[in-house]
């Protein structure tokens, strides 16, 4: 393998110090270029760049007219990155992310409502101009990707682009299992899910997303033009990762739920508040075929590090983990609200349940009940 000169925007996320990891044990020269607010204890011991990747000026100063074989964007404005660093690098990976595609915060995008399971790369994306929708604009995202994948069209650089889906992992921005552990360790013996919890979601574990750009920037020559998914192999539901995470923390939650309009607490479990599309199982075949991935961290394994860590800086993720207000005097109150009115609504139920208990059983290979 050819030793590369490999500059990393961004570096100290849950991906990022794997990924330099990764980076230095292949053999590559690693630098990092962020914004220094956020250095890890013994992260390898690799040169900074330190400035603002969010603005163009501030990527021109810190950077200068360097120039590398390979920029891996996992931070930072990618468009004004993309740009900087045309006829500077050979290889430019961007990291991006689900939200691209119609259909996943907005469903309504898409007939039937959410994105075509499962999501293959090729899935229709966002529009450019696409209105804000749930709190979040998408349409910068598109044109993003639009800019990178049109550099790479006039001979700039070779574009890889890795969309990721949930990244689960330590130092995660958000601190998604956090909902759970908290709960654990103030000894609440039940949680609400949205709908029970019965949406699967793709989700990848820092390690295996960091595995993707490192396999990206092992075969530029493949990878380039390409866009590839990547997520973990095993696929649960939001409920069986709650019970997961619960049993990592040490202890089994009862789960509760709640119709998606009236979630309140688990509303913290989404990124667009529970608006976005019910599942989103993405297509991984691309990155195997190509770039020949496995997963190396197990769901459980990736799990139990992402708990571990938590436990670890329990004071810090108390101050701001998640948007989850762990109020549970208003949680007691809103479920003990919702089951009168389950009471209440059961005699315009009990049609339904009539008819349910006349329905005829199928004979069967092995006899009907």
């Amino acid at each position: 393998m050819a030793v590369r000169n490999v500059l990393v925007v961004g570096g100290t996320g849950p991906t990022g110090l794997p990924l330099v990891e990764g980076l230095i044990a292949r053999g590559h020269a690693v630098t990092v270029f962020h914004t220094g607010r956020h250095e890890i204890a013994g992260a390898p011991d690799v040169p900074h760049l330190h400035g603002n990747p969010f603005d163009e000026t501030g990527i021109a100063e810190a950077v200068g007219a360097r120039t590398f074989d390979t920029v891996v964007a996992t931070y930072g404005r990618v468009r004004l990155l993309a740009r900087h660093f045309a006829h500077r690098c050979e290889h430019f990976v961007a990291i991006g992310g689900t939200p691209v595609y119609r259909g996943y915060v907005n469903p309504a995008e898409l007939s039937p409502a959410g994105v075509r399971l499962p999501v293959g790369e090729d899935h229709p994306r966002v529009r450019v101009d696409a209105p804000r929708f749930a709190g979040y604009d998408v349409g910068p995202i598109r044109a993003a990707e639009d800019v990178v994948f049109a550099l790479d069209a006039a001979g700039a650089f070779g574009a890889t682009y890795v969309r990721y889906p949930i990244i689960y992992g330590p130092r995660n921005p958000y601190a998604w299992e956090w909902n759970v552990v908290r709960r654990v360790l103030d000894g609440r013996p039940w949680m609400i899910l949205a709908d029970g919890g019965h949406g699967v979601h793709s989700r990848a574990a820092a390690r295996n997303a960091a595995e993707a750009v490192l396999l990206a920037v092992d075969r530029p020559e493949v990878a380039a033009g390409r866009a590839y998914h990547v997520a973990d192999d095993e696929l649960v539901t939001v409920r069986q990762w709650a019970e997961l995470v619960a049993r990592a923390a040490g202890a089994d939650l009862e789960i509760r739920s709640l119709p998606s309009e009236l979630a309140g607490p688990g509303w913290a479990m989404s990124a667009f508040g529970g608006r976005e599309t019910a599942s989103c199982v993405l297509d991984t075949s691309r990155l195997r075929t190509d770039l020949g991935y496995r997963d190396v961290v197990s769901l459980r394994d990736g799990l139990r590090d992402t708990v571990e860590w938590m436990i670890d800086n329990e004071a810090q993720l108390r101050r701001a983990g998640t948007t989850d207000p762990f109020d549970y005097d208003a949680e007691d109150a809103l479920m003990a609200a919702y089951q009168g009115l389950v009471r209440d609504l059961d005699e315009y139920t009990a049609p339904f349940r009539a008819t349910i208990r006349r329905m005829s059983v199928p004979q069967t290979a092995k006899g009907s009940a």
